[in-house]
């Protein structure tokens, strides 16, 4: 019996643990199939921008006119995820029917120099 009941104990253990990393890859998966770019931080610029903004959150990013939705991807792609209102709006379609974790849209300084090594998106 103790060995059905450690058995038991570690499929618990495993569950758990799959459903919190099914939760990131979700977020991550539904902004890249609403349309979301990766655009990748691979100068000292980009990484500045991807750490300036808010962990897990997208942020709306005022640039030339143009409105951006930004979300920066630390931990899988080191990349920010790019998208206009039609990719947030898909976003946000796919998250509610997915029944998804819906990310707080927070606004973002982008006229600092953090996000001079983005143009253009």
């Amino acid at each position: 019996m103790p060995a059905i009941r450690n058995v038991l104990c570690l499929c618990a253990a495993l569950a758990l643990a799959a459903c919190a990393t099914y939760k990131q890859q979700t977020t991550e998966s539904l902004l890249e199939s609403a349309g979301f770019r990766a655009v990748a931080a691979n100068t000292p610029e980009r990484i500045q921008a991807l750490n300036s903004l808010p962990s897990r959150k997208i942020s709306r990013v005022e640039r030339n006119g143009n409105t951006y939705f930004v979300y920066p991807d630390t931990k899988e792609c080191r990349c920010l995820r790019v998208g206009r209102q039609e990719q947030f709006d898909r976003y946000q379609r796919l998250a509610a029917g997915a029944k998804a974790e819906r990310l707080e849209v927070t606004g973002a300084d982008t006229q600092s120099d953090a996000f001079k090594g983005y143009d253009p998106w």
